[in-house]
Order: structure tokens, then sequence, then C-alpha cells
């Protein structure tokens, strides 16, 4: 089986001292192609973009990095044999990655028991329940879809429409909290209904969704998927007054591009806006740069991660291994960073603080409602 394997290495600190550095190997095993790479591809280019400015700088602490990047294609057996032969035959010290929630519920037991720290970006804080091994990028649903649930409740609507992904723990999760707050609002749930990640057609959705004349209507599923939902729901007669809510796919430019003006008025949670502060503002002018596009809540989620790693690199002393990288990673601390409230954290069950922000797509940009 052939696959992308793109190679990036980095000497921080030319002048250091032999003795006083370690060879560190990084291994990215994210989707850039199929159903997460909407995710993959920005997420890669922020890891990029902030290897590239760590190398420039003293930014990986005198130590030699080689950094190993592959395509999952956003297959949970694929992502666990890459990991298995990243850590045991390119004798990776870390790993950054699988994307999604249900890839990361079945590699992180593998990550466990090849005791090598590993880096998710999946949402559902099942995931580190495997293990002490496991850290994920992103906070929990309830922290970041709750601000975006009490805006809506603060709308007034009488009901909601909820749609969610059923084959991915993630998008459930989002589902739960979202509902549970609507309902503690006052909020009535007109329907909560479910779909595969593979649905294309969502004929007889539309259908009960425009039927039910809810207010509201809140999707949770990958941005092209949420985009046709919309879609398909105003082309059968959804009201043009109906509130939309979604998860931080929304925030794509996927979804927008998707989307168009069917998705006008999406509201969503963010981690990342551009102009929050100067860092955020540095990083998009040089993301814009490198690749002529605005960075995503994921460009900035694969710049923050890689530069977590890069700060347990340097935090993890002379003999840099897979155990003094996970303590490192443990034991990060306002870590400025490019999103949220401008700084990471990581509780003491792994689980990253950094402040979320409710935004919405209007006239096809990203705005503050």
């Amino acid at each position: 089986m052939k696959h992308l394997k793109l190679l990036a290495t980095a000497s921080a600190l030319a002048l250091a001292t032999p003795a006083m550095a370690d060879d560190v190997i990084i291994g990215v095993v994210v989707s850039t192609t199929s159903t997460y790479a909407f995710v993959g591809q920005p997420l890669v280019n922020g890891m990029r973009l902030a290897a590239d400015e760590l190398t420039a700088g003293d930014g990986w602490g005198g130590h030699t990095v080689e950094i190993l990047y592959e395509d999952n294609r956003s297959e949970r057996q694929e992502a666990i044999a890459l990991i298995t032969r990243m850590a045991v035959s390119e004798d990776a010290d870390i790993i950054i990655g699988p994307i999604a929630s249900s890839e990361a519920m079945a590699t992180g037991p593998v990550a466990v028991d090849l005791e090598i720290p590993m880096f998710t970006t999946a949402t559902s804080p099942a995931v580190l329940d495997a293990g002490p091994w496991v850290f994920k990028s992103t906070e929990t649903a309830d922290a970041y879809m709750a601000p975006v649930a009490e805006h809506v409740v603060g709308l007034a609507p009488e009901d909601c429409f909820l749609v969610s992904i059923r084959d991915n723990e993630g998008y459930i999760l989002q589902r739960d909290v979202f509902r549970g707050i609507l309902e503690d609002g006052g909020v009535t749930i007109a329907g909560d209904e479910t779909v595969l990640a593979a649905d294309t057609d969502f004929t007889a959705l539309s259908t009960l969704i425009v039927n039910s004349d809810a207010d509201c209507l809140f999707v949770t599923a990958p941005p092209e998927q949420a985009a046709n939902i919309i879609i398909q729901s105003r082309q059968a007669g959804l009201n043009p007054d109906t509130i939309l809510a979604s998860d931080s796919g929304a925030g794509s430019q996927n979804y927008i591009d998707a989307g168009g003006s069917a998705i006008e008025g999406t509201f969503f949670p963010a981690s990342f806006v551009a102009d929050a502060s100067e860092s955020a503002m540095a990083f998009s002018t040089a993301y814009v740069d490198a690749y002529d596009i605005d960075p995503d809540i994921w460009a900035a989620t694969g710049y923050t991660m890689m530069q977590t790693v890069a700060n347990a690199i340097r935090n993890a002393g002379d003999d840099v291994n897979r155990e003094t990288l996970r303590e490192a990673m443990a034991a990060t601390r306002d870590l400025p960073v490019v999103m949220g409230q401008g700084t990471l954290t990581f509780d003491e069950n792994r689980i990253p603080m950094m402040g979320g922000i409710v935004m919405q797509i209007r006239d096809g940009a990203r705005v503050l409602p």
C-alpha cells in the first residue's frame, strides 16, 4: 500500500553541544484525504508553518527534530497500522493525530500499549480513558459547545430540530451538550435525527425538518455534509428565518464553499479568531503568505499542536524520550498560543483549557454575531 510520506528535518540550534541535545522524531498521522480531509489539510499546513518558524529560531531547544507525515485516509485501521509502524519501526518519540474521536478511540489503546504519547484532535473526552499517554488538543464539548447553545437560547426559539452523526461519538456528544442546554433553557426539541457519515441523500430528513416548522435547526456533521443537509432543507422549503447552528466545522472554508448562501447566518463555536490578539494576527498573516488562503480553526489547531509538542521537547530535558515527553506534555501550563484566550493549560485529565468564542457566518465570512 502506498502512502504519501513527507519528511521535514529541523535542526534548531546549530551551535548546540551534541552531548546536550537529543534527536527527536515526531510522527504525524492525520487524514488529508477522504472524510476528515477538511480537518487534516489545514491541520498539516498549520503544523508545517509552526515547524518552519521553530526551525528558524531556537524553538526545538537545541534538539534535532525529524517530522514524518502520513495520511490515514480517514480509516481507523489505517491509523492503527501507521501509528504502530511509526512507534515500532520508525522509533518515533511522539504521535500527533489521529483526527476523529472514532479513530482516536481505536488508536488510543495502541499508543498506551506501545507507551508513546499520542496528541489527537478528537473532541470526545472518552479517548483519554485509554491511559496517561493520550492527550487531546480540543476542549470538551461541554466547554466549546455551551456558548453557542446559550447564544441560541438567548434568541428565544420555541423549538429546535437536531441532526447528528450516529457513527462518530464526538458528534453525538456535541449534540447531547447542545440539546441539554436548550432543554434547560426551555426550548422544545422538535426532532432529533441521526445520519451516517457516508450519507448524501437527505430528502426524507429534509421533509421531517421542514414539516416540524422548528424555529431552530442544529446540525453537527462534517462540513460538506452539514452544508448539504441545510441546502436540501432549503430546497424542501425551510423557513428563511430559521436559526442555524452547528459545531466548529462550520468555521471551515469547506462549509462556507459547500453551503454558499444556504448556510448564511450559521452560529458556531470558534477557538480561533484571526484578529483576537497580536499573535493570532501574526499567525494569520504568515499563513496567508504561505498558503494564499485565510487560516481556519484547524490551521490554528495544527499550528498550536506543533507549538505544544515543541514546548514539551524544550522542557523534557537533555534526555528526550517518550516518558519525558509524556511528563512534559502533562505539565503544560499557560503556554502562549494563537487560539482561544491566548494560553493553553492541560488540566489533571489532560484536557486543554483555552476558552472559546461564538462566531457567525455572514456574507461568506466568519464574524462576531
